[in-house]
């Protein structure tokens, strides 16, 4: 069978879908780690260094596109299993099977993962694009002219009802990590008694407790500092 071939399988679907899944688990916590930078009482100088190497590096910039490739791919992917899974079970069950099953988390999948890709729109419109084709204030650090993009953010974290979609992104995130770090782990059989306790842990504390809450605590203390 072709490459091509063994990837328009279900099988084959699953493991893009989950290797571009954990691509993405790397990602978000770098992106925290970066972000953190907006709760230093600097000015900005931190993050808005910080958004110039992440904006200008070629490097970055590279994996930076084949990052937004890789979010659309993940989603494109993740719906055509989902349609494709329905379709083979035209009927639902009479009763519904419950955890016997599946998960809660799986079973909410697609509606977190629509809920996530609205937010990451919403997310690069509101500042990737703000700071690459858009209009920005100039900080000046050490002679040299950055971006203010942290003047952006905080301008932005003044408003209530921004703050409450980055929670409710971050609660998206929260579950659809949970489910994707295990489901990715079980694709690659990684699905042992082994393994199974650090793969419940890290997906479960790290990428469903610590990182989300990072990303929503950085709005709200925002917020409440500006109150």
């Amino acid at each position: 069978m072709k490459w091509s071939q063994f990837f328009n399988t279900s099988i084959g679907k699953k493991l893009l879908v989950g290797a571009t899944g954990l691509f993405l688990c790397s990602f978000v916590i770098v992106h925290l780690a970066g972000n953190i930078a907006l709760l230093k009482e600097d000015g900005g100088e931190a993050f808005n260094t910080y958004a110039a190497f992440m904006g200008h590096n070629p490097l970055i910039q590279f994996i930076a596109w084949g990052l937004k490739i890789i979010i659309i791919v993940h989603a494109f992917l993740a719906i055509q299993l989902t349609i494709r899974n329905r379709a083979a079970r035209p009927v639902k069950y009479a009763v519904k099977p419950g955890n016997k099953t599946s998960s809660w988390y799986s079973r909410q999948m697609a509606v977190m993962g629509s809920i996530l890709f609205i937010f990451i729109v919403v997310h690069l419109a509101q500042f990737w694009w703000r700071m690459h084709y858009g209009e920005m204030n100039v900080a000046l650090y050490e002679g040299k002219e950055y971006g203010n993009l942290y003047e952006v953010v905080w301008f932005a974290f003044k408003e209530s009802w921004i703050v409450a979609l980055y929670v409710i992104g971050m609660f998206a995130l929260a579950f659809h990590l949970i489910h994707g770090f295990k489901s990715s782990c079980q694709t690659f059989g990684l699905n042992h008694k082994k393994y199974n306790g650090i793969i419940n842990f890290i997906g479960v504390w790290l990428f469903g407790v610590l990182i989300p809450l990072g990303f929503a605590v950085i709005p709200v203390v925002i917020y409440i500092k500006q109150i």
